[in-house]
């Protein structure tokens, strides 16, 4: 009995053996190698509606071409990366591919297509983000129909839509965040935003959860916002200051965390990193420093000379007063942004001996057109340790 038991165990490990071989080979084919990668993060921002009034508005749902081949009219044929399907971002972005998602329309790059992911770098997971090659590409991104007909199977006439075509330089070992905006709302022209990160290179406590905040809306969109039921408190102001409410359980507020002033924010879309803001990753002084406890953040969002607790009583303010919101403790904001189910901009997950450990975060807010966005970087941690 003991050496069949013994013969079946030897045969389960080699078949183990053999899937994990298998497997190896199947990623290898999947995930081309990429020598010498920049890490690219790509988020499709346009966010408008074709109507019967503007109908000859492309279509916001596009596809991505990186050093595309054309014939001779000028048609894409093929291109070295084809990222095909790019719909409208959504309100989180988390810090990792969502590996279970079999959805054929993509919400950012590289999303769930079959591109190779960056490692963890100083310390942070960047398997949210694309490896490409570095080096100067000419990126293509194209208005397309929105069907589920892969894009060289559509018909000419459906793949001139040329919304973007430009050469950028990424360089080697860097971290790229790239926006599709609509550059003016006077023009409707299609611009690529490319910020070079940094958040890697600088001395970031593990202590400490940071945000930096954008206002990359169009020119003029406020000016030209027209207020009605469906958007109240959706559109801001140019220039805004933000403050901040972080909550414990049972949505008490945290003493000396109410209403307290972050940053300001004023729109621009040039190109630059914003300076990070921050607040302590364990605000409750009864907190073991272990895990968070299930809590929650609040951002007010207000036009310079606005209080900060006056914004909330306005059920229109005109452009005056947003607000966005993560974690089950939180009250209902204007946006809500889910995040992390017990601790929202903090990461609790099973770590070493502890189920869950909480983890400090980099975040980056991007307010475009009337829409909230969030990225959330994470640090390397320990998996867990069973007992």
């Amino acid at each position: 009995m003991k050496q069949e038991y013994k013969n079946k165990i030897h045969f389960l490990g080699g078949l183990i053996a053999l899937v994990c071989i298998l497997a190896a080979g199947c990623r290898k084919t999947d995930f081309p190698d990429v020598s010498s990668p920049a890490y690219l993060r790509v988020f499709n921002c346009l966010t408008y509606n074709v109507t019967i009034d503007n109908k000859d508005a492309p279509q916001p749902f596009l596809t991505m071409l990186i050093d595309p081949v054309l014939d001779a009219s000028g048609m894409p044929v093929n291109a070295d990366v084809t990222f095909d399907f790019m719909t409208t971002r959504g309100p989180l972005a988390r810090p990792y591919p969502d590996a279970g998602n079999t959805a054929l329309w993509q919400k950012e790059f590289p999303g769930t297509a079959k591109i190779p992911v960056g490692p963890i770098v100083n310390g942070y997971d960047l398997s949210g983000y694309g490896m490409v090659k570095s080096g100067s590409h000419r990126f293509m991104f194209i208005s397309r129909p929105r069907s589920n007909d892969p894009f060289y199977s559509l018909p000419a006439s459906a793949r001139k839509g040329i919304l973007v075509d430009t050469t950028v330089n990424l360089e080697q070992g860097e971290i790229y965040t790239m926006n599709i905006l609509e550059k003016s709302v006077y023009t409707r022209k299609t611009g690529l935003y490319l910020r070079k990160e940094i958040f890697t290179k600088i001395p970031l406590s593990d202590s400490l959860v940071y945000t930096n905040f954008y206002n990359l809306s169009s020119e003029g969109y406020a000016q030209t916002f027209v207020f009605d039921d469906n958007s109240k408190n959706t559109c801001i102001r140019d220039t805004m200051n933000i403050f901040y409410t972080l909550y414990a359980k049972d949505r008490q507020k945290i003493k000396g965390y109410t209403n307290a002033f972050m940053t300001g924010m004023t729109r621009s879309q040039e190109p630059v990193v914003h300076p990070y803001s921050n607040f302590p990753l364990f605000p409750d002084s009864t907190a073991n420093h272990i895990y968070a406890g299930t809590s929650g953040q609040m951002f007010n969002i207000l036009s310079p000379g606005t209080p900060p607790d006056q914004g909330e009583q306005s059920d229109d303010s005109k452009g005056n007063y947003t607000s966005f919101a993560l974690g089950p403790e939180a009250p209902a904001a204007v946006f809500n942004l889910g995040g992390d189910v017990r601790t929202g901009m903090v990461i609790s997950v099973y770590s070493g001996i502890y189920n869950p450990r909480s983890f400090a975060t980099v975040n980056t807010v991007e307010y475009v057109n009337g829409n909230m966005y969030i990225t959330t970087l994470q640090r390397r941690y320990d998996p867990p340790v069973y007992k």
